[in-house]
This record gives structure tokens, C-alpha cells and sequence, in this order.
């Protein structure tokens, strides 16, 4: 199962670098959407039982999710008059805190899923997660912690 969600995420990825904003190739070199980059990564080093599976497809979707709403809301914001802005950013930062509590309780699963060891593995990424997709990180290098290192500071 883990090789077939391995191959899955592969072909994903190849795709998602096609399809990436500003997709297609940019000095002999494909877009890559940093946070599934990062997530396949992260799956990749945890090496997942069966049974811990549920949790992180749980725990990454609410991920994406968030990563999309924010992409979402950036394209659309930027047509708004300024009033509007005022009065929408307000909106989206309620929405956000919600989305970034759920992430926060699947992340919580998660993690009481995962062996010492795995644990060990996910911290910091677990939490750091939570910030790419409100840091853009969509875009090439934007907001990714290197591999194996600590929290990301700004």
C-alpha cells in the first residue's frame, strides 16, 4: 500500500510541476509546488504503517485545503476596492484561524499515531507544515524548512 501511495504522490508531483503557477519550463527547470514537494518528503521519511495512513491523509488535506483557500483569496482580493479589502481580510482571518485549528487537531492524531521514532522524524515538520501554505509557499523555495533542520525563522 505505501508503494502504491508512493507512486501516487510521484505521478502527482510530475503533474503538479507542469501545472504549477508559472508552469512549463523556466531556464530548462519545471515549477514545483513546494508543499507537496515537502509532504511527499515528509510521508517518505515518517515510512507510514498501514494503519497510520487515515491520520496523515486526515491531517494533509486540511493542508491543501488551506494551501488553496489562500491561493484562492489572493487572486480574488486583488480586484477588490480598498474598503472591500479592508473588510474581506477581516473575514479571511477568522477563516484562517479555523482552518489552521483543524490542521492543528489532525496534526495531534497524527502524531499520537506515530511511533517514538516517527515522532521524532515529524518534529519540528509537523508544526512548521502549517505555516508553508500561509506563507505562499506554492512558489518555488517560498517558506520551505530545510530537510531535517528546525523551525523555519523569518
Amino acid at each position: 500500500m505505501a508503494a502504491a501511495i508512493s507512486l501516487a504522490m510521484t505521478a502527482a508531483l510530475a503533474q503538479l510541476g507542469r501545472k504549477a503557477k508559472g508552469g512549463g519550463e523556466k531556464g530548462g527547470r519545471e515549477a514545483v509546488n513546494m508543499l507537496e514537494v515537502t509532504l511527499h518528503e515528509f510521508h517518505e521519511d515518517l515510512k507510514l504503517r498501514p494503519e497510520q495512513e487515515l491520520a496523515w491523509g486526515a491531517y494533509v488535506d486540511k493542508i491543501r485545503a488551506l494551501a488553496d483557500d489562500v491561493g484562492r483569496e489572493r487572486r480574488q482580493t486583488a480586484q477588490l476596492a480598498l474598503l472591500q479589502r479592508i473588510d474581506r481580510s477581516v473575514d479571511v482571518a477568522r477563516d484562517r484561524l479555523t482552518a489552521v485549528e483543524d490542521i492543528a487537531l489532525a496534526a495531534k492524531a497524527l502524531y499520537a499515531r506515530l511511533t517514538p521514532e516517527q515522532q521524532e522524524i515529524a518534529d519540528p515538520r509537523l508544526a512548521n507544515l502549517i505555516l508553508m501554505p500561509l506563507a505562499g509557499a506554492q512558489a518555488p523555495g517560498a517558506g520551505r524548512a530545510p530537510r531535517d533542520r528546525g523551525p523555519v525563522s523569518h
